[in-house]
Order: structure tokens, then sequence, then C-alpha cells
């Protein structure tokens, strides 16, 4: 006969190696889900902070990109402040030079030398003289005063016209020419018949000028 085992079933000594046994597999088994949670924390905790770094990548690129457009921004503005400063200085310069704040009589003077100057030959005559500035006046309600002028002119019939295509153009700012208007022409008719004025036209020209009324 076979010799029997020497723990049987049922012994203290096969209970307690069972038991051993079976407490290590449940260790193991804890160990291995305690492993498994520990991981899955760990890979959930590294998502969510790739997740979170990838949110601060963004937005860092996205607050440079909106530092860029503002200071883009505020450059435009600058500069675009800085045309409509000089824009509007060259334009309050024109506007003096069209309609003054006073009357300007040496400037106005200047104007018409400087036109009769530039249009007098001897082929083509326009001479101005007895130019009399009269007292500014103003209309009630208006927002200009005026400043009567008066003179003799003699011309030759194209300057004649041409003369008042100048008073007709005044006003404008390319042209930065006092804001004039032409009141009336007396003709002169003289009882010379020489060659030197036959061809020529003498007439007396009432001229008003304007300027911006003094503020009270």
């Amino acid at each position: 006969m076979d010799a029997l085992p020497t723990q049987q079933l049922g012994s203290p000594a096969f209970i307690r190696q069972h038991y051993i046994s079976r407490s290590i597999k449940l260790y193991l088994i804890m160990l291995v889900i305690l492993g498994l949670g520990v991981s899955y924390y760990g890979i959930e905790r590294y998502l969510e902070y790739s997740d979170k770094s990838t949110v601060v990548t963004q937005s860092e690129g996205l607050l440079s990109n909106l530092e860029k457009d503002s200071k883009k921004e505020q450059d435009d503005f600058t500069a675009t402040k800085t045309t409509y400063k000089d824009k509007d200085t060259e334009l309050n310069t024109e506007l003096s030079s069209v309609f003054p704040l006073k009357e300007n009589y040496t400037d106005l003077t200047k104007v018409f030398d400087e036109y009769f100057v530039s249009k007098n030959s001897s082929n083509n005559p326009i001479i101005a003289t007895d130019i009399q500035y009269g007292t500014p006046t103003s209309e009630p309600g208006s927002k200009y005063d005026i400043l009567p002028i008066s003179m003799n002119i003699s011309a030759s019939e194209s300057n004649f016209y041409d003369f008042l295509r100048f008073i007709q153009n005044s006003g404008t700012l390319s042209k930065k020419l006092r804001l004039l208007d032409l009141k009336s022409i007396q003709l002169n008719f003289s009882d010379d018949t020489s060659s030197t004025n036959k061809n020529t036209i003498q007439f007396r020209a009432e001229v008003s000028a304007y300027f911006q009324k003094a503020k009270k």
C-alpha cells in the first residue's frame, strides 16, 4: 500500500497553508487593483495637466496677439491723430488766408500787387491806381464783416475779363486767395483816342473783401 500524504485534507497544517495561499492571492489582487487605480488616477491627472498646459499655452499666444493688435491700434491712432492735427493746422492756415480774422490790409494789398504785376505787360496791360480802403461794415446777423475797396483800373480787353475771373475765383482754399466780391464796375470813357488808350478799358471797380466777425 502507498503511504498516506503527510498533510491530509482537513488537518491544521493544510488549513493554515490554504489560508496563507488565499491571503497571498487576495493581497496580489488588491495590489493589482491598487496599481490600476493609481495608474488611472495618474493618467487622469496627466491628461488634465496636459489640457491645462495646452490652454495656458494657447492663452499666452492669444494674449501676445492681443498685445500686438493693441499696440498696432495705438500706433495707428497716434499716427491718425498726428495726421489730423497736421491737416487741421494746415486747414486753419489756408482758412486764415481766405477768410482772415481781421481786415489784413497789408496782406490784401500784397495780393492785389502780385496779381497786377504778374498780368501786366506792354502788349497786354492792366494797371491799378488809387486803391482805397473804406470803413469795415457788418451786416446784421451775419458771421462776417466787409471791407469795402475801390480802385481805378486800366486794362486790355483780355485782362479786363481776366480781372473779373480773378474776383470770381477768389475764396478757394486751393488758391489760398482772399474771399472777394465784385460789387460794381463803372466804365470811364475817355476822349483820348490815341493808340495808347484806344485799346484799353478804363473802369472803376468796387470790391468787397470778407473777414471773420470779431467774437464778443
